[in-house]
Order: C-alpha cells, then structure tokens, then sequence
C-alpha cells in the first residue's frame, strides 16, 4: 500500500512583505524582535536578512489585531505568550482582554466628555456670535457639569472620570 504525502511547505516572506501583510512598520518588526513580543525571526544564511515564516506573519497578523486595541507592550507580550495556550490559558487571556476592555471603556467616557464640551462650547460662541449673552450664560449654566468634568480631566487629577457623572446631552 502506498501513501501520498504532500508535505507542507513553509512560504518565506523578506521584512518588507511581513511588514505589508501584517500592517506594522518594519521599524516595529525590529522592535518587537528586540523586546520579546516575537521570537527571534529566521535569518537568510547567505545575506543575513530577516525572512518571516507564514506562522511569523500569522503572529504579527494577531500583534497588530492586538495592538490596536492600545494594550501596552507588556500586555501584548503576555497575550502573544499565551496565545497557544490553548484552555490552560484561556483564563489569562480572558483576564487581559476584560482589563483592556475596562481601560477602552474609560477612554471611551473621556471621548464622549471632550465632545459634550465641545458641544458646550460651540452652542456657547454660536450664542455670543448672535450677541444672545442670555443665552450663552443658559449655556454655561447647563453645561457646569461638564465643562466641571473636563476641568477635573485637564488636572489629571487622581480617579479620571470614574468618579465623575457624565451629563446627558
């Protein structure tokens, strides 16, 4: 009986190809080579050049999924990590994403502050421009809490906006 073997073969891509398939600059190929998000890519034995594997891109393809979403360095070092860790890891993974899930979340309350305050301010200047100073002041005056919230973000005082109630536009 014979059996037909296809042998999987391995695709060799130079930095310039990974750094296109995978969205990151060649500058933070190297850098992440150099920190330990990724493992010591495969060298060319005649010219000394990086070639990155097909699983090297499917890697860097997750690094830039990851990085997108703002984790730090650290963080990303430790998803890439555990990435092949299949259920024994899962509730690592499970953890680093909920807190990049909370960190997203707290950005996403500033985001909307700074546009209720630019909200706040417009409706301000469109009353002045009007030379309507009855109205600007109404505007104002509504517009404490978050013109009171944006001051507190601006000090970078201790907490952000987690102790802070968003108005409702």
């Amino acid at each position: 009986m014979t059996f037909a073997t296809t042998a999987v073969r391995t695709s060799w891509h130079p930095i310039r190809e990974a750094s296109l398939l995978s969205g990151l600059p060649e500058s933070t190929l190297r850098y992440y080579e150099s920190i330990g998000i990724i493992g010591p890519i495969s060298r060319d034995p005649s010219s000394g050049h990086r070639r990155y594997s097909d699983a090297d891109v499917d890697t860097l393809l997750a690094i830039a999924c990851i990085n997108t979403t703002g984790m730090s360095l650290n963080q990303m070092r430790e998803y890439i990590e555990h990435r092949q860790g299949g259920p024994q890891a899962a509730s690592h993974q499970v953890e680093l994403l909920a807190q990049q899930a909370c960190k997203l979340e707290q950005e996403m309350k500033e985001l909307e502050l700074r546009r209720q305050y630019v909200e706040v301010k417009t409706q301000y200047w469109q009353a002045i421009g009007r030379n309507d100073v009855e109205m600007a002041q109404e505007v104002l005056d509504r517009g404490e809490g978050v013109i009171s919230a944006i001051r507190s973000l601006a000090r970078g005082q201790e907490g952000g906006l987690r102790h802070i109630q968003l108005p409702q536009a």
